[in-house]
């Protein structure tokens, strides 16, 4: 289980002025936005909370469909963010969701990596091996005016490459509102995650884990060994869901 978000900084939906004036009150928790408030970039701190909030979302909907949003619940820590080059910085953090009926997953850890254009947030169960998630970011076309079709294409891209398999033989499904990654047209127990915002979208995959009996990542026919082709995310690469 994972979930990914990704949100465009120009967009006019992230400026704070564009929300109603008790937006962030019921979005964040008081801690969070003190946190935001001190930050040394406030704008990306505050989308990196709310790209891990709909990141967590998405994981616990893989859990439990009926699993209801209330962003004020899902309340991140973040440790200080690392500056690197070309304003770049990377967070990492934790979430704990609230307790779901028969799920053992509490705690999730949380990836941030933000540019001076973008945030992308990774949300995954803790003590997951996150060098077995691979993740991709991108900028819409010029021409692009479909970001569903765009993410998928994203999608299908990265996972031929991990699986060794061709990209005509997989597609992007549904199970619900969760997508699905499909081979020769049979649901496969890939792990995906989608988004897209404004001119950016961005996956995030890997093949499913059982966490209590940690067994080996699932194959499938046709599928060679990639483990020298995989692309992890790297000390984090580069919103609304799909």
């Amino acid at each position: 289980m994972l979930g990914n978000d990704v949100v465009d900084l120009f967009d006019p939906d992230s400026r704070p002025e564009s929300h109603p004036a008790r937006f962030d009150e019921r979005v964040f928790t008081p801690d969070e936005q003190r946190a935001i408030a001190r930050d040394a970039n406030p704008l990306a701190r505050r989308w990196a909370h709310w790209g891990a909030k709909e990141a967590a979302f998405k994981l616990a909907k893989q859990i439990a469909p009926e699993f209801i949003y209330a962003p004020k619940r899902l309340v991140v820590r973040y440790l200080p963010a690392t500056i690197g080059p070309d304003a770049r910085a990377t967070r990492s953090g934790t979430l704990e969701l609230p307790r779901i009926p028969g799920n053992p997953i509490r705690r999730l850890e949380i990836r941030s990596d933000e540019s001076p254009e973008r945030i992308h947030v990774i949300a995954a169960p803790e003590g997951t091996d996150w060098k077995a998630i691979d993740s991709g970011v991108d900028r819409l076309g010029p021409t692009e005016t479909d970001p569903s079709r765009a993410v998928r294409w994203l999608a299908i891209r990265r996972s031929s490459r991990i699986l060794g398999i061709a990209r005509d033989r997989l597609t992007i499904g549904r199970r619900g509102r969760i997508p699905v990654l499909e081979l020769d047209g049979s649901t496969t127990s890939f792990c995906l995650s989608l988004s897209h915002h404004g001119r950016w979208i961005a996956c995030a995959m890997r093949p499913r884990i059982d966490f209590e009996r940690d067994s080996a990542p699932a194959r499938w026919p046709g599928a060679r060994s990639a483990s020298h082709e995989a692309h992890p995310i790297r000390a984090f690469p580069g919103r609304a869901p799909s």
